[in-house]
């Protein structure tokens, strides 16, 4: 072989090894290209999710904040109804039932009233006037009905803030021992505030809707 051969035998294996080498580097640079452009649609999809996810979530979260207060709301009422009918039993350990019920329900300086009657201050004196109210029947039944609550506003993490609106229909079984029978239908609206003691009732007052007058008869024999 002449030196000249050698000489292009020596460039044509140069050549071989920095192309064999190129694609090398080509082909590890793609890889890693690859790994890199995963890694980053991975970290787009994990950091995406929450900028993503948190608007459906929080919605959830905030309907079911809402659900939830919107439930223990009207149950303040249904627990009033319970209350009054424990406190209608005139007796010392069903008044007093009653009275703690009150106390749950209401705020300590509550505004509370009924058609007819003057409005007072505090669940212990709305005790009274139900006690002095009540007192000439032997069988009470308060049934709440439609319920709508408004006006809601959650509380902040601390648990101070909430309010709302309540609306609650009200029909009242009262029957005397000689079977003389009021039935009065009425709306209750309620204001409430959320502190240190959960929700709780501000403010109510009871607007007659309608009443009836009737004389139970007797029972088949």
């Amino acid at each position: 072989m002449t030196e000249q051969e050698v000489k292009e035998q020596e460039v044509k294996e140069h050549e071989m090894k920095e192309q064999a080498s190129g694609g090398t580097r080509r082909r590890l640079l793609g890889i890693f290209g690859g790994a890199v452009a995963a890694l980053g649609l991975a970290q787009g999809v994990r950091a995406g999710t929450p900028k993503s996810m948190p608007s459906g979530r929080q919605a959830r979260r905030q309907a079911m904040r809402e659900t939830f207060a919107r439930q223990r709301i009207m149950e303040l009422r249904h627990a009033y109804g319970l209350a009054t009918d424990l406190i209608g039993k005139n007796t010392p350990e069903g008044i007093e039932a009653g009275r703690a019920i009150y106390h749950r329900i209401f705020t300590g300086d509550a505004r509370i009233g009924a058609a007819g009657v003057e409005s007072v201050k505090g669940p212990d004196a709305w005790v009274d006037v139900v006690k002095t109210a009540l007192a000439p029947y032997n069988a009470t039944q308060h049934l709440i009905g439609t319920q709508q609550v408004t006006s809601l506003t959650l509380p902040d993490g601390a648990g101070a803030g909430g309010a709302a609106h309540m609306t609650s229909y009200l029909q009242a079984w009262h029957s005397k021992a000689n079977d003389d029978l009021w039935l009065f239908m009425g709306t209750y609206e309620d204001d409430l505030v959320h502190g240190e003691n959960g929700w709780q009732i501000s403010t109510m007052m009871l607007h007659q809707v309608a009443a009836d007058f009737r004389r139970l008869g007797k029972q088949p024999g």
